[in-house]
């Protein structure tokens, strides 16, 4: 009976399920700023991930920095509030880029990757009635890699890259010896990758034009719970299963507008939810000799497809002998999943991103070249009111606060 307790407890205990923080909020310090926008511009190592084909020309360089978000959310059930308890999200990033080739054809490399501090994998597989907030805490922190390569060539750039995130299979059982019970782990972190499109032009007349496509990343979750050898039943395997990261196909477009040291950027971005296939997966999958004791997945939560709007600037001036840059940015991000008025609470709010920061250069002569970066942005979440068929009303509130602090390094 121990080891049905174990399996049981394995098959609920709640796992964390995350996917990017770069999707949600931005890359790194710079593209945190501009509140996600940015395929317009030359971003160093973030734009492996914002934009491949904005990275050349460019600088051997070496980034790296910290993030963390803060969850603020609330629930008001028929009159009564009461907090939705999630723990901050901490991270750290690094990224790298180097030139390859200049002249007529320009042409660089760049790395761009994140990851939470204390793991690289988990997941959280909630029951459908759990309050949960699928697609903005779980997107707060995953491991992230971004690979990507720019060419430039007069006023057109192109850009390919390859987006890798973790996924987690394995196996859970428990071995008998002597009449003892041992349980046996056997689990494997597993690449799930997914390829990065940039397009740049610049027509003159100090614009610039950037496109991205970014197709839909999705990391399972998967390990089997063995029930064979236990007192001599003989039952089905089990799954933890779900999708521990997921990410839509997103499609981002943006014009910006130079004015001497002042740019205007105007972006719009496309995201693909409706096909977003939930977290769940199926628990029981039958043996070929038998046929009646397969469970199927959960229905998908009928998520839709979104328009995310982006309005963001930047201000370049001198402080003494050092370069500046002041950046800020907004976002609107609507829900892309629908009124919880069933049993399911998968809730989802409109978001209001308003974002800050800034780059210091450090004076020419100084012992390093080095460029100190910080951004902050504040995501307020629309009051939402979810009126259940059950008769009870519940609304989501909140807010998220992001800090990231970086520095890039000339190599």
């Amino acid at each position: 009976m121990g080891a049905f307790a174990l399996l049981a407890g394995l098959t609920v205990a709640p796992r964390r399920a995350s996917a990017t923080p770069s999707d949600l909020l931005g890359a790194g310090p710079q593209s945190t700023a501009l509140a996600g926008a940015g395929t317009s511009l030359g971003l160093d190592a973030e734009s492996a991930l914002v934009n491949p084909a904005r990275l050349a020309p460019a600088m051997k360089e070496l980034a790296f920095g910290l993030r963390a978000s803060r969850f603020v959310l609330e629930l008001e059930r028929n009159g009564a509030t009461e907090p939705f308890s999630i723990e901050s999200e901490k991270g750290f990033f690094l990224g790298v880029t180097a030139p390859l080739s200049d002249g007529e054809v320009e042409s660089a490399f760049g790395l761009f990757g994140g990851s939470p501090t204390d793991y690289i994998v988990r997941a959280r597989l909630p029951f459908a009635e759990e309050p949960d907030f699928p697609l903005l805490v779980r997107r707060a922190s995953a491991f992230d890699f971004t690979a990507g390569l720019g060419l430039r060539a007069s006023t057109f750039s192109f850009g390919l890259g390859v987006r890798v995130l973790a996924a987690l299979t394995g196996t859970v059982g428990v071995k008998q010896s002597d009449g003892v019970a041992t349980q046996v782990v056997d689990n494997e972190l597993v690449p799930a990758a997914a390829p990065v499109f940039g397009l740049g032009f610049d027509p003159g007349g100090d614009f610039s034009i950037g496109a991205t496509l970014r197709t839909a990343l999705r990391a399972n979750f998967d390990v089997t719970l063995a029930t064979s050898g236990l007192g001599g039943i003989r039952l089905p395997p089990m799954h933890v299963r779900g999708v521990a990261h997921y990410e839509p196909l997103r499609v981002d477009a943006e014009v910006s507008r130079r004015f001497e040291r002042t740019t205007g950027l105007l972006a719009v971005g496309y995201e693909r939810w409706s096909d977003y296939p939930g977290t769940l997966g199926s628990t029981l999958e039958c043996p070929e000799d038998v046929a009646t004791c397969g469970s199927s997945a959960p229905s998908p939560p009928e998520a839709s497809d979104i328009v995310v709007l982006r309005l963001a600037g930047t201000h370049e001036f001198a402080i003494e002998r050092m370069s500046a840059v002041l950046r800020a940015g907004y976002a609107f991000v609507p829900a892309a999943l629908p009124e919880q008025r069933g049993p399911a609470n998968r809730f989802d709010s409109a978001r209001h991103g308003f974002a800050l920061g800034y780059s210091l250069g450090l004076p020419p002569d100084w012992m390093l070249p080095l460029s100190l970066d910080a951004a902050f942005r504040f995501d307020l979440l629309a009051p939402r009111t979810h009126d259940k068929t059950s008769g009870e009303t519940i609304e989501t509130s909140g807010h998220v606060q992001t800090f990231v602090f970086g520095a890039r390094l000339g190599l």
